[in-house]
């Protein structure tokens, strides 16, 4: 592996930061260090530097002492990359997950509940979301988005263990008056389906000037998205079906700057999306020969297979997410360069949804049906100090409250035929009383049901200050104290079920507070004008939670907080008036009370716990080459190692009989296995050239590879949870006419590397029992794909005035 990733990078002209260093740079206020104003570095040469705001601060990607990616407008447009789970195909150094989930560095969050927090978080215009779902809609007119490796906290709103996405969107305009329209036509392969899987994205963003000292910007957005999946199903008469995708955006943004020294900035936007496509693409990959799944497949017509694109389902498929929110920005700048800011954000989302969980048109589990409401709110005050003096910096209080109201029901037959479980002793759908031996009539033969209200407030002090000790030589440190306070009120399995499938029926309750402190502190050295080089080590914290079931009446159900501590050097280079750039950084962190599920023996269930210790280390490369105008070459990579230290609650998978597992044992230790989708090497590159005319048309042709080395997408590392190593194509060919007009033909995945965004194990299956009741574990996987896990071939357009 070690030596085809030496080949691969070799066989690179460079290997680049994916950034197109060709933003425009404006020169902010006199004093301000507002995370939306660029400041200009541009050098003699008249190439736009890349700005960035890592530390709530513009400044060059070549000054700051951290590792990160940014892509630019530009490159985001180049690329046709439209939401968060397409970001990944450009930063080596994230990977998509379940649900919107993600990992950097090779850490996620390995525990998919509503009750915890992610391990890597997503801030837009300096507001921390805080849930994952809340990153949903499609992105639109954004300045960039930066992939922050390693732990945030002290800076960035609520803490994050393992890094943190950060979207900043474009600001009203003051003075001009214009609009832009972006169209995109696609279509996708649908393998093993004769038919048409057509998409559509349209935005349009509008600039208003208001006075001579305000400005309104307006940006709306429809999509309509046809998956490469193929739903082959039965449905049941008046069950919903509704696969395809489809999603509306309106947002606005009003600016206004009375003074030179005062500003005030609002958002506020809402969003829906409707359809299960890039979320409920399920299929089977790999089938037991035994297993209860076999003929309700051949019913459907569907062959298991790492290309199974077929998926079947008579019961409701659905998910309607209303997203959205408000916030509000005061900025006042002081003479002498100092900075006083609050930002007052409300965002909320409201989910109703149920996937036919077997994916087949027999009922073995037709329902998992969730619906849920969340509220957060939250307050920054910060103040910021002057940055052109010795010491600058920035020290603030946080505050952050939120309630999620959940409601979830999991039910199904096993595939019992209708006349057997309407009989004792199932009774499912009998009338008590009618049916001989019926005493009570079941809501289905297998199931669960809760509900739970779950409510986190979180308050911090946070600062960080940076001392120039000498022209070159700079030392930083920051601190932040987080006081958490969370609680929980549940009711479970009040519904009647033949066989719940987990906790006993009742109402229970938790609290729980907690107070940490993170830190981090290093240095950075200008060796020369070009040449800047940085270390660092600090302590990161990702807030406590629950499990979010009870399986015991009296389970101690509380996720404590996972902690990890970094140490990160690197350089930052640019040569040749910054036709070259080379950034190299290496790191190496350690994970402590990791919230992961395990199988807890003395409740004999599978929980959220703090049950792993982890080590993350890697060395990262950026380098961008632009030998000539018109053409650039951007590439980067990661060589990274995350394995298990300790993890003792390991869940076995069926049929393991290795590292000690057997039909007894259910549990390993999974100490120096790799982490899940953490893969060893990782790579994007993209080189772009425009034809010089003398003309206003410019013609222009772009290409795009992303490699990625194999890996696992479960813990066990099950064998058919593997997948190898993936190299995927992109392209575009097209034209600009002047500063109005951009026409591209572009194909994504061009050859078509059908690649799933997850696997996992069967849990029908592997908790399959005989008509004794005996367990008889099988293992069967499942797959879940991605609007760009097929080839995509479509025209783009952009209009501009």
């Amino acid at each position: 592996m070690r030596l085809k990733a030496a080949l691969l990078l070799a066989a690179m002209p460079v290997v680049a930061n994916p950034a197109f260093a060709q933003d425009v740079v404006q020169t902010p206020r006199a004093g301000s260090t507002s995370e939306n104003a660029p400041v200009d570095d541009t050098a003699a040469t008249g190439i736009d530097d890349i700005i960035v705001t890592a530390q709530r601060r513009s400044e060059s990607i070549q000054r700051v002492p951290v590792s990160l990616t940014a892509l630019s407008a530009e490159t985001l447009t180049s690329r046709n990359l439209n939401d968060l789970t397409q970001i990944s195909r450009a930063a080596p150094t994230l990977q998509v997950g379940i649900d919107n989930t993600f990992s950097v560095r090779g850490v996620g969050t390995l525990a998919f509940a509503g009750t915890i927090d992610s391990s890597v978080a997503t801030a837009i215009d300096e507001v921390n979301l805080g849930r994952p779902i809340l990153n949903t809609p499609l992105l639109n007119d954004l300045a960039r988005v930066e992939v922050l490796n390693g732990p945030q906290g002290l800076l960035f709103g609520k803490n994050a263990s393992a890094g943190l996405i950060n979207i900043v969107t474009a600001q009203p305009v003051i003075g001009a008056l214009s609009s832009t329209t972006d169209l995109e036509f696609a279509s996708r392969d649908t393998p093993g389906a004769d038919r048409n899987a057509p998409g559509i994205i349209a935005r349009e963003t509008l600039n208003i000037p208001v006075s001579a000292t305000s400005a309104l910007r307006l940006n709306m957005l429809y999509s309509y998205q046809e998956p490469g999946t193929t739903y082959v199903g039965t449905p049941r008469a008046g069950t919903r079906h509704d696969i395809n995708a489809r999603s509306f955006s309106f947002k606005g943004k009003y600016l206004w700057e009375p003074t030179d020294a005062l500003s005030f900035y609002l958002i506020g936007d809402y969003n829906e999306n409707h359809g299960i496509a890039g979320l409920g693409d399920n299929t089977y990959r790999q089938v037991a020969t035994n297993s209860l799944n076999n003929t309700p497949l051949a019913n459907n017509a569907i062959v298991a297979g790492a290309e199974n694109l077929k998926f079947g389902g008579d019961a409701d498929q659905y998910r309607d997410l209303e997203t959205g929110g408000a916030q509000a920005k005061a900025t006042y700048g002081f003479a002498g360069g100092w900075e006083l800011s609050n930002i007052f954000a409300w965002r909320y989302y409201k989910q109703d949804q149920n996937i036919d969980t077997d994916y087949l048109s027999s009922n073995g589990l037709n329902r998992n049906e969730t619906h849920a409401k969340y509220n957060q709110y939250s307050n920054e005050l910060r103040l910021s100090l002057p940055s052109d003096g010795p010491l600058s910096g920035q020290a603030g209080l946080y505050y952050f409250q939120s309630n999620l109201g959940l409601r979830r029901n999991q039910a199904g037959n096993s595939y019992t035929p209708d006349s057997v479980v309407r009989g004792a002793p199932f009774c499912v759908g009998a009338v008590v009383g009618t049916t001989p031996g019926c005493t009570i009539s079941n809501v289905a033969q297998i199931g669960s049901d809760i509900n739970y209200v779950l409510k986190t407030k979180s308050y911090a002090a946070f600062g960080q200050l940076t001392y120039a000790i000498t022209d070159g030589l700079t030392a930083f440190a920051g601190g932040r104290v987080t006081r958490d306070e969370i609680d929980i009120d549940t009711v479970q399995n009040q519904l009647n079920y033949f066989s719940r499938l987990a906790g006993p029926r009742g109402t229970f309750g938790a609290s729980y507070e907690n107070t940490d402190f993170s830190w981090k502190a290093g240095a950075q050295y200008q060796v020369t004008p070009v040449i800047m080089a940085y270390g660092f080590y600090g302590r990161g914290y990702k807030g406590p939670g629950f499990n979010d079931t009870f399986p015991t009446a009296t389970s101690d159900v509380i996720v404590r907080g996972e902690t990890s501590n970094t140490g990160e050097i690197g350089v930052k280079t640019s040569f040749f008036d910054r036709r070259l750039t080379v950034n190299v950084s290496g790191f190496y962190t350690k994970f402590d009370n990791f919230q992961v599920q395990s199988f807890n023996p003395t409740t004999v269930a599978f929980l959220v716990q703090n049950a792993a210790k982890v080590t993350s280390k890697g060395v990262e490369v950026t380098v961008g080459l632009r030998p000539f105008p018109g053409f650039s070459i951007n590439e980067s990579a990661s060589f990274l190692s995350s394995r298990f230290d300790d993890f003792t609650g390991a869940q076995c998978y069926p049929t393991q009989t290795t590292r000690g597992c057997s039909a007894t044992v259910q549990t390993f230790d999974a100490s120096g296995l790799r982490l899940p989708a953490a893969p060893a090497f990782t790579s994007s590159f993209q080189a772009m050239y425009e034809l010089p005319t003398d003309g206003p048309v410019a013609p222009f042709i772009e290409g795009n590879w992303y490699h990625r080395s194999s890996i696992n997408y479960v813990v066990n590392q099950a064998p058919g949870a593997t997948v190898g190593a993936v190299d995927i194509f992109g392209g575009s060919v097209g034209a600009k006419v002047g500063t109005a007009l951009r026409l591209a033909l572009f194909c994504k995945n061009c050859t078509n590397k059908i690649t799933p965004n997850s696997i996992g194990v069967d849990s029908g299956d592997a908790n399959a029992r005989n008509a004794r009741g005996q367990a008889t574990p099988m293992l069967s996987y499942t797959q879940q794909f991605g609007l760009d896990s097929v080839r995509t071939i479509g025209l783009s357009a952009q209009f501009r005035f």
